[in-house]
């Protein structure tokens, strides 16, 4: 990733500020300041991406967030958290416990920023952005969880969202 995909991710996080619901529209005025190959790559480092976050553990965590969590509402959490940032995105990977310690992470899903990808390769190209044969896995990685469990399993995130 010599482009700096998180560097990309992180420009947009800090000119969106305290908003993060504004994280879409200004990482597709970050993109749109790349080449197209650049946002090409960052598309699939960004499917990468979901695809390591595609875990039972993280579910859950989303599970209690969210009060309750869906097949597409995982996906948006996914989205919500690589918008975060290396940092914590790496961190909730390690431990999604740790998410408890964001104070404004309650109800986060923001499925818009994975638009925000092919809308800004669209503008710059006027053609779809290719697929370049990403794939996930069928099943999350991880054991599945009981959601009678997760507050055992998430202590933090149970305390403050149980």
């Amino acid at each position: 990733m010599s482009y700096a995909f998180w560097g990309l991710v992180e420009a947009a996080k800090s000119a969106a500020g305290a908003t993060w619901e504004d994280r879409p529209a200004t990482l597709k005025r970050v993109l749109l300041a790349q080449s197209p190959e650049t946002i090409r790559q960052f598309n699939k480092d960004y499917h990468d991406k979901l695809a390591q976050a595609y875990r039972w553990d993280l579910w859950g965590a989303a599970y209690l967030i969210n009060g309750g969590c869906s097949d597409d509402g995982f996906d948006y959490f996914r989205d919500f958290l690589i918008s975060e940032g290396k940092t914590i995105f790496e961190a909730a990977l390690d431990s999604p416990d740790s998410l408890a310690a964001q104070d404004y992470i309650d109800g986060t899903e923001l499925e818009s920023y994975r638009y925000a990808i092919s809308s800004a390769y669209e503008e710059l190209t006027d053609s779809k952005i290719p697929d370049d044969g990403l794939n996930y896995p069928t099943d999350p990685a991880g054991q599945e969880w009981d959601e009678d469990d997760l507050e055992q399993l998430f202590p933090k995130l149970g305390a403050k969202y149980g």
